[in-house]
Parts: structure tokens; C-alpha cells; sequence
């Protein structure tokens, strides 16, 4: 028997204060906050929603991806990636995915989505809306973003899935989209 609850009424929580404390492409604050009988201090990054996109390819006998390589300061390494990128303000998230798909790896098509999710909801306000783009047409790419020095590379789907299990794909928007994907379509 499945028991439907409402997880917002389980929790009560009161906001007392709300401080930003950083704003720029992304904004930090931190609120104040009454959980049940606890006040809590917490730190929250304010992010645009995104997309993600993952491009196929048509293939006969196994489908192929599209993936991008880029330098994550951050983490101090280049990862093996999905397309994606922040909407911008006014664009529809549908929008957004053709655009990165345009100015990261040269391509437009069709697109449907099959997932959002919230990225890092511990800390983070981003919410990430992931697309299936088909029929591919290649287009001329748009200039790349000052920080983006993206190399495109095509796989057969089952090797990049490989590549989360082994380690060489660690973004996690990245594994949680293509095995998503995978399981949808079985």
C-alpha cells in the first residue's frame, strides 16, 4: 500500500532573515532559519535554472552521443561532459538547449525533454532541465564563452555509460542524465 504524505507539511520552517552577501552571475546569501524548534545558518547559492542536452546521433546498430571536454576550474581538470549552460533571462528552457547546442558543438535538432532535477539542492537554487535532441542537422558554431575551451567528441553510447562506472565521466549532471536516458529507453 503506498501512503501519499505532503513533505511540506511535515517540515516546519520559518525564514527569520535572509542576507546576500555576494551577487554576480551567481549570488550567495545566507538565511536564517527556524527548522521545527532548531534556528539554522545556511549558505545558498543562487543559480539561473540550466539545461543539459544529450545530442544522438542516428546510427544503425548502436546509438552515438555527443560530449563536449572542457577545463573546470573548480576542480582543476577537464571533464568529459553533456552540452549545457545556464538560461538566460526571458528564454524558454527549450531555447536555451538549442542555443548550447549551437555554440558547443555545432549542431541543432530536435529536442524533448525528459527530466529536471535540482542540481546540488543542499546548497544550490539551480534547477536542471534535461533534453533528448534527435535528427541532428550540423550548423555553424557560435563564439564559445570567454571560460569555455570545449572539444567535441562522439561515442557510442554504451562507451561513454562505461565511462561513468570507471571514473573518466565524473560530472554528475552528466552520469545521472545518460543513465536516465539509458533506462528510458530500454
Amino acid at each position: 500500500m503506498r501512503v501519499k504524505c505532503n513533505l511540506e507539511k511535515l517540515t516546519k520552517v520559518k525564514i527569520i532573515d535572509s542576507n546576500k552577501i555576494y551577487s554576480g552571475n551567481i549570488s550567495l546569501k545566507v538565511d536564517t532559519f527556524k527548522l521545527n524548534k532548531n534556528m539554522i545558518k545556511k549558505e545558498v547559492v543562487e543559480h539561473l535554472p540550466s539545461v543539459g542536452v544529450i545530442p544522438l546521433l542516428d546510427e544503425d546498430f548502436a546509438p552515438k552521443i555527443i560530449l563536449v571536454t572542457q577545463y573546470r576550474h573548480a576542480v582543476r581538470k577537464t571533464t568529459l561532459e553533456i552540452p549545457a549552460g545556464k538560461i538566460e533571462r526571458g528564454e524558454s528552457p527549450k531555447k536555451a538547449a538549442l542555443r548550447e547546442m549551437a555554440e558547443e558543438i555545432g549542431y541543432s535538432g530536435k529536442l524533448s525533454q525528459i527530466l529536471k532535477w535540482n542540481l546540488a539542492p543542499g546548497y544550490s537554487t539551480e534547477l536542471m532541465h534535461v533534453f533528448v535532441a534527435t535528427n541532428l542537422k550540423k550548423i555553424k558554431r557560435q563564439k564559445l564563452d570567454d571560460d569555455e575551451n570545449i572539444i567535441v567528441k562522439n561515442m557510442r553510447l554504451t562507451t561513454a555509460i562505461q565511462k561513468c562506472f570507471n571514473g573518466e565521466i565524473s560530472d554528475c549532471k552528466t552520469i545521472a542524465a545518460l543513465l536516465a536516458y539509458s533506462k528510458l529507453n530500454k
